[in-house]
């Protein structure tokens, strides 16, 4: 009996061994994944640090036919300047009575006349518009995040996988 106790022990204290190497390497796999994890919240912390000093961008296409239809009244005086010279080249005949004969006396006229007036011309009237206008247009957006409520869910964030890293650090 003292030898199947001592087999016993034997078995025993291999399975020990055994169990005390498989525990180590155990361990040294959790802390190289501790390690990775560590690394791994570090490099996300710096990700979310920097979305928040980016800018969200994009195009909007706007592709349609805008129908416009107005009575426009009009209702104004407009003041229209003449200011010219009208020449004048004539003959004019002019009856002379003497008593006993009559002439034809011809007078010729050669002039200019200055003109210089400012007539009020008044102006009342509806236009009546209706047409349809083509609007194609690329409207550029650009949204800086920390001017949206999203920065303050990555400072969350960035505090959070900080928690996380105080706790992974040995």
């Amino acid at each position: 009996m003292k030898k199947g106790y001592v087999v016993l022990l034997v078995i025993l204290s291999v399975l020990t061994l055994v169990s005390l190497a498989l525990n180590g390497v155990v361990i040294y796999g959790l802390l190289r994944a501790r390690e990775v994890v560590l690394a791994t919240v570090a490099d996300a912390r710096t990700i979310v640090t920097g979305a928040g000093d980016d800018t969200f961008s994009y195009t909007l296409e706007v592709r349609q036919r805008i129908p416009i239809a107005a009575s426009v009244p009009i209702n104004e005086e407009v003041t229209v300047p003449i200011k010219t010279t009208v020449p004048i080249k004539t003959t004019v005949v002019v009856p002379i009575n003497l008593g006993i004969i009559s002439y034809n006396l011809d007078v010729p006229i050669r002039t200019t006349i200055p003109v210089n007036l400012n007539f009020t011309v008044p102006i009342s009237q509806t236009v009546d518009i209706s047409t349809t206008v083509p609007l194609n247009v690329d409207v550029p957006i650009h949204i800086p995040i920390a001017d949206t409520p999203l920065v303050g869910y990555l400072e969350q964030l960035d505090q959070a996988l900080g928690r996380i890293e105080t706790r992974l650090r040995p």
